[in-house]
């Protein structure tokens, strides 16, 4: 590959999705440490993705220079902003794009980005082979097959072009916290810190109904590991998450919480501190992925296993498989029977091996 100067990348997507493209982000800086980059990411009006821009994840120095948006959709404001991007982008001469696009993009999708990127003067592309033939495979029982960490499959497809191969899990999943964030962080932290020093996170929440397990179980686990660990629970999320989080510290009497009160890279920066995380596949597990925090994550059977779990080692994962597996819902028809049907008592005993390994 000829020399970089200047690099797009193009991704989009929740915290979770830019959580899972820093392996991708780091080795591209490891390969082109004194190039620009500038990435590119869709908004789409009155849905409010803006305030989980990539920016609000990533370091601010280090990794991503500048930041790019464009309306995504077919409305005459987005075919607008569209155009109007092809000219910005063909002004600014890129000499590569780094296509980091999820692993389950359609091949029709595909094939109109490349269409976009050619006409906004691009002819170095990366990232463009090696997606999954059937990124929604299932066994010939019809249970679903275990796909490729996200992550892992932005490498290897980076690896397809030249880039070095990391080995799957290896990747550098780091958010970089700087000493600033940590500082604010331990400000706060003073003035709500428990009174006993160990404690633990805790999710209960999501977006998508279709991904929480019930709360009451939450409550019931979370009293037993009090009871029986004397760790102190910390509730994260965002500010939805905080009616949820003050009612349920009231019933347990003991508890702190975060929800609603650190921004997204400060959340990851407490999480650093956390002796472990329990809650549903949310965007705080992501973070708490990224900041070496194992985790004991409770999944839904909605998506494919293996593509959004925890990355890399000394986590633990729980799933339901149920015939209707796959659905990629967000709210659920049938009482979200693939997340009540993992129990009680399977969470607590996951609790307790993550707490015997030494954190």
């Amino acid at each position: 590959m000829h020399p970089i100067e200047r690099l797009l990348i193009y991704r989009f997507g929740q915290i979770g999705d830019t959580v899972a493209a820093l392996p991708s982000l780091w080795l591209l800086r490891s390969q082109f440490p004194g190039a620009h980059f500038t990435m590119l990411s869709e908004t789409l009006p009155g849905s409010g993705s803006s305030k989980l821009s990539p920016e609000l994840v990533l370091p601010q120095e280090g990794l991503i220079q500048t930041y790019l948006k464009y309306v995504g959709g077919r409305t005459p404001a987005a075919v607008f902003s569209q155009l109007a991007t092809i000219f910005r982008l063909r002004r600014r001469q890129f000499d590569a794009i780094a296509y980091l696009t999820p692993s389950i993009r359609a091949e029709k999708q595909r094939n109109r980005d490349r269409l976009f990127f050619r006409l906004c003067g691009f002819d170095t592309m990366v990232g463009f082979h090696g997606f999954p033939k059937d990124p929604f495979p299932r066994l010939i029982t019809g249970s679903l097959e275990s796909v490729t960490h996200e992550a892992d499959a932005l490498l290897h497809r980076l690896a397809l072009d030249g880039l070095p191969q990391i080995a799957p899990g290896e990747g550098r999943m780091d958010m970089a916290i700087t000493d600033g964030e940590r500082d604010r962080v331990n400000q706060w932290w003073e003035q709500e810190k428990p009174k006993s020093g160990a404690w633990f996170a805790v999710c209960c929440g999501s977006k998508w109904s279709s991904k929480k397990w019930p709360e009451h179980r939450y409550f019931e686990v979370v009293r037993q590991v009090i009871e029986q660990y004397d760790l102190t629970p910390v509730v994260f999320g965002g500010g939805d998450e905080r009616e949820a989080g003050l009612r349920l510290i009231s019933k347990w009497r003991r508890g702190v919480c975060a929800a609603g009160e650190l921004t997204i890279r400060e959340s990851a920066a407490l999480l650093q501190k956390a002796r472990f995380y329990l809650g549903n596949d949310t965007g705080v597990m992501h973070l708490a992925t990224a900041a070496g925090c194992p985790c004991v994550a409770i999944f839904s059977s909605l998506d494919w296993p293996g593509r959004w779990s925890p990355y890399g080692g000394g986590h633990e994962v729980l799933r339901h498989d149920v015939p209707c597996g796959g659905c990629l819902l967000q709210t659920c028809p049938h009482n979200n029977e693939c997340l009540t049907g993992t129990t009680l008592n399977e969470v607590l005993e996951a609790c307790r091996r993550v707490l015997r390994k030494p954190r």
